[in-house]
């Protein structure tokens, strides 16, 4: 039997190393006070990976908000910030309101071809891990 198991153990090895487990953040003001994008894919033939975006504010906040699923490409999300503690996360036509003060964050409407407020950066894979590409960095 353990002859038998361990050639169907190896060929399962491929599957999973192809799914996606990563996650990435914005650090506004340290470790503490932070925005995170969080992306998970279970299954290697899966056409989209699942995505959630991390509010935190400790000890008084942190929330996970399920977002719209992304590609298999990569995220595609700047990062825009309105005014303290209020920032707008932006995936295409998608835009989400994350609220740090609040702890809230909710799909908005856009009202232009970009966010109001000031690019922070960007989320995207890197080497084949998500990372927070700084706008500074970003160009």
């Amino acid at each position: 039997m353990k002859r038998l198991l361990a050639p169907l153990v190896l060929l399962t090895l491929p599957l999973l190393t192809a799914c996606e487990n990563n996650a990435a953040a914005y650090e506004v003001d340290g470790r503490n006070h932070s925005i995170s994008l969080v992306r998970e894919q279970a299954y290697p033939f899966a056409p989209e990976v699942a995505q959630t975006l991390v509010a935190s504010r400790f000890p008084a906040c942190q929330r996970r908000f399920k977002i719209l699923p992304g590609s298999k490409k990569g995220p595609k999300m700047e990062l825009w910030q309105l005014q303290d503690q209020l920032f707008v996360a932006s995936q295409g036509k998608t835009w989400y309101a994350i609220s740090t003060e609040k702890c809230l964050i909710q799909r908005m409407e856009p009202t232009a071809d970009t966010p109001p407020g000031s690019r922070l950066g960007r989320f995207e894979l890197k080497d084949g891990a998500l990372a927070f590409v700084a706008e500074a960095q970003a160009q």
